[in-house]
């Protein structure tokens, strides 16, 4: 089988950023350590419902540098993602992966954002297509381990940023053009 044909069975998905796209971020240098602290943003749950119907895995792929600082470990983290998962399957929504990196800027790993390391072990893990696919996040960093993996890139923010491919105030929106992109798809051709 030649590599086009390959890649066309592989998979597409959204890689999202968890802190600021799928959860409230607390303010700088405090990370989301027990589940009393995890909020889901406005309109996620709806986000992750259109990506699933549209066809694409949703995979978190999150730095958490606290834990390489020592503010919080990895058992918390894991309590927090259960909890994530759990709160997300009682509303009819569930993720196919989390990929975290534990380590603080300083350790120079290839897993941190913005290396491309948790996309591109994810990428392998679930067989998806990186070109097909999105990185979704509310940094620079999220923008950059996107392009160096080869995915399309959103940016959520208020303001432009041309480093992305796309920019939306938040997941939902984002959710709502590509379902807006797939229904035009969808649409016959009107012949004259």
């Amino acid at each position: 089988m030649n590599t086009q044909a390959r890649n066309q069975l592989k998979r597409r998905a959204v890689f999202l950023d968890r802190d600021g796209v799928i959860n409230a971020k607390l303010p700088e240098d405090r990370y989301v350590g027990y589940a009393s602290e995890f909020t889901f943003l406005p309109g996620v749950i709806q986000a992750l419902r259109t990506f699933e119907k549209l066809g694409y895995l949703r995979v978190v792929v999150t730095n958490q540098r606290g834990i390489g600082r020592g503010l919080m470990t990895e058992e918390q983290l894991m309590a927090v993602h259960d909890y994530m998962n759990r709160e997300l399957e009682k509303r009819g929504v569930k993720l196919d992966a989390v990929y975290y990196c534990p380590h603080d800027e300083c350790e120079n790993c290839a897993c941190r954002k913005p290396q491309p390391g948790m996309i591109l072990e994810a990428a392998h893990d679930l067989d998806i297509d990186p070109a097909s696919s999105y990185m979704v996040g509310d940094s620079p960093a999220d923008i950059g381990a996107g392009s160096r993996a080869g995915t399309r890139t959103v940016r959520i923010a208020e303001e432009a940023d041309d480093t992305a491919d796309l920019v939306f105030p938040n997941l939902i929106a984002f959710a709502t053009f590509l379902e807006s992109r797939a229904d035009e798809a969808d649409q016959p051709e009107h012949v004259s």
